[in-house]
C-alpha cells in the first residue's frame, strides 16, 4: 500500500494539506488514459510543496494484506492461487473494508497536527471508503500519535454505529453508542484550543456507491432513515446518471439543513452523463474520440477545488489545469466546442465514441458473459436498495431491480454538459434524466409473478415519463432545478 512522499515534517507551527486518495473496485495505477480520475487527479498534485503530503490507495480487490511480503519471497503456487481467489471474492464483497479504512486512518494518524486541513477522494467503493473514512474521523475522532492500540476499539464501536444508524426510531442502545463516541473523542482523540475535535476540509468523491456487504441495507429492513452528519466542511459528490445496475445504487449525502447550518457544511451533488466509470474513469479512449466523459466530473472537481478559500487550496505541479474556472460561461469549455461547430463525418463518429457506456446492454461496455452476470443480479430480488417513493427514500427488494433507471431527486442539480451532449445526439430522448421517483409499487404485489415482472419492466423503463415535463429552470451546475422534472430542447 502507498504512503506518503515526504520522510520529514515542516514545522509544528506550518499547517499542513493531508491528502488522501482511494481507488474504486478493481481500479490502480496503469499508466494509460484508462487510469481513474483519482489516479489522474493524484497525478497533477504537486508532491514537491513541503506543506502537502500525500496518499495513495488502490482499490478494493487489488490486493490482499500480506500479497507485498508473499511477492516479494516469491510465493508458492497455492499462494497464488488463494491470493487470487481472495482477490476476485474482495471485489465481489469488499471483505477488506476495514483494511481499506484503518489504511487511511492510520494515515492521518502519523501525519496529522492541529491546524492541518484534510482533504479525501474516492471513486465507487473507494469513495465510500473516503466517505466512511470523514465520519469516522467526525463521529468518533482522530487518535492521538502513540495510541495505536486503541485504532480497533475505535474501529469496532464506529461501525457498529454505522450498522445501526438506519435504525428509525433510534433503540436505547444507538443513543449510549453516541454517548460512548463522544466520551471517546474527548478522551483519546485530537482537541484543538477551542474544544473541537478534528474535521475533514474536503471531501471530494466520484459516484460513491455502498456494496459492502456488512454495511448494506439488511434485507427486510422496513423504514431506513437516510439523514447523514456532515462529514466535511466541503462536499462535492459527482453522481453518474445512466448507471442501472443494482449493485451502484448511489449513496447520496442526505443531510438534515439544521445540521449542515450547525457546522457550516457546504455540499453539492452534481449528475453527470454516463455511467459509473464516465463518471469515475476507468475506460480506454474508443477509435477516434478524442476526450473520455469521465473527463468532464474531474475538470468539475477541479474548478471546486479552484473556487475554495486562497490559504486552503492544494498545490499543483501546473495552475493551467485551473484555468476553465476563468472561462465566461459553459459553453466555451472544450466539451462545448467538440460539438458545436464540426463536419458531419468526425461529429457523427464522436457522438458514436462518446455515447454513456452500459453494462446492462450487450456490446456497449462489458463482455456478453459479464452482461449475463450482471443481469442475475438484477433478477433476483436478495438486495435491499433505496428507492424514492412520494419524495421518501424507502428501502425495497421487492419487485426485482430489472436494470431500473436512478432515482434521481427533484432538487438534483444537473450539469450543463448535459445540455450539450443531448443537442449533439450523444444521448438519445429515452436517456435525458426524469426528476423524481416512482408511485407504480403497490400493483405489483397483487400480480401472478411473471407478469408482475413484464409490468415492473415496462414501467421501470418508462419511469417517470408520465409526469409532466419542463424544462429546466437553471442550467448553472451551482443552483438546484426547480422544475419537478424536464426535458432538454
Amino acid at each position: 500500500m502507498a504512503g506518503p512522499t515526504k520522510e520529514t515534517e515542516p514545522s509544528p507551527a506550518t499547517p499542513k494539506r493531508l491528502v488522501l486518495c482511494f481507488d474504486g473496485t478493481g481500479n490502480k495505477f496503469l499508466g494509460n488514459e484508462s487510469d481513474t480520475n483519482i489516479v489522474k487527479l493524484y497525478q497533477l498534485l504537486d508532491r514537491s510543496s513541503p506543506d502537502q503530503y500525500h496518499y495513495y490507495q488502490p482499490g478494493i480487490g487489488t490486493y490482499t494484506e500480506n500479497s507485498s511480503s508473499n511477492a516479494s519471497s516469491g510465493g508458492g503456487m497455492w499462494s497464488r492461487i488463494k491470493g487470487t481467489v481472495y482477490s476476485a471474492i474482495d471485489e465481489g464483497l469488499a471483505i477488506s473494508f476495514v483494511d481499506h479504512v484503518v489504511a487511511g486512518y492510520r494515515f492521518l494518524m502519523r501525519y496529522y497536527s492541529e491546524g492541518d486541513q484534510i482533504y479525501i477522494f474516492g471513486f465507487s467503493r473507494g469513495a465510500y471508503t473516503a466517505r466512511f473514512l470523514a465520519e469516522m474521523v467526525f463521529k468518533i475522532g482522530l487518535l492521538s500519535r502513540g495510541n495505536e492500540e486503541m485504532v480497533q476499539f475505535a474501529w469496532n464501536t464506529f461501525s457498529d454505529y454505522q450498522r445501526s444508524k438506519g435504525n428509525h426510531p433510534p433503540s436505547k442502545a444507538d443513543d449510549d453508542r453516541i454517548h460512548f463516541m463522544r466520551k471517546f473523542r474527548q478522551t483519546f482523540c485530537h482537541i484543538d484550543r477551542t474544544g473541537e475535535a478534528v474535521r475533514v476540509y474536503f471531501l471530494g468523491v466520484f459516484d460513491c456507491v455502498n456494496s459492502v456487504g456488512t454495511f448494506e441495507i439488511p434485507l427486510h429492513q422496513k423504514s431506513y432513515n437516510v439523514i447523514a452528519s456532515p462529514p466535511a466542511d466541503y462536499v462535492r459528490h459527482a453522481i453518474s446518471i445512466h448507471e442501472r445496475r443494482l449493485k451502484f445504487k448511489p449513496a447520496l449525502f442526505h443531510i438534515d439543513e439544521e445540521a449542515e447550518k450547525k457546522y457550516n457544511c457546504n455540499v453539492k451533488e452534481v449528475w453527470f452523463a454516463g455511467n459509473h466509470a464516465d463518471v469515475g474513469g476507468g475506460w480506454n479512449l474508443a477509435p477516434n474520440q478524442k476526450q473520455l466523459l469521465s473527463d468532464i466530473p474531474l475538470q468539475w472537481m477541479l474548478d471546486e477545488l479552484d473556487t475554495l478559500p486562497e490559504p486552503n487550496r492544494l498545490a499543483w505541479k501546473n495552475p493551467k489545469i485551473l484555468s476553465s474556472v476563468q472561462e465566461p460561461s459553459p459553453q466555451s469549455g472544450w466539451f462545448w466546442q467538440l460539438f458545436s461547430s464540426v463536419p458531419p463525418s468526425p461529429r457523427e463518429a464522436r457522438i458514436k465514441t462518446s455515447r454513456p457506456h452500459d453494462m446492462l446492454a450487450f456490446g456497449e461496455g462489458a463482455s456478453t458473459v459479464g452482461t449475463i452476470g450482471w443481469w442475475v443480479l438484477e433478477i433476483l430480488p436478495f438486495f435491499t436498495r433505496l428507492e424514492l417513493e412520494d419524495g421518501k427514500w424507502v428501502p425495497r427488494h421487492f419487485p426485482p431491480n430489472l436494470g431500473a433507471k436512478r432515482d434521481i431527486p427533484l432538487d438534483a442539480i444537473i450539469h450543463h454538459s448535459v445540455k450539450a451532449m443531448s443537442r449533439a445526439g450523444i444521448i438519445s430522448e429515452d436517456q435525458i434524466p426524469v426528476l423524481g421517483g416512482t408511485e407504480m409499487r403497490q400493483q405489483f404485489r397483487i400480480e401472478p409473478l411473471v407478469s408482475a415482472w413484464v409490468g415492473i419492466r415496462k414501467a421501470r423503463l418508462e419511469k417517470g415519463k408520465d409526469k409532466e415535463l419542463e424544462p429546466a429552470k437553471c442550467w448553472d451546475d451551482s443552483s438546484k432545478v426547480a422544475a419537478q422534472t424536464w426535458a432538454l430542447l
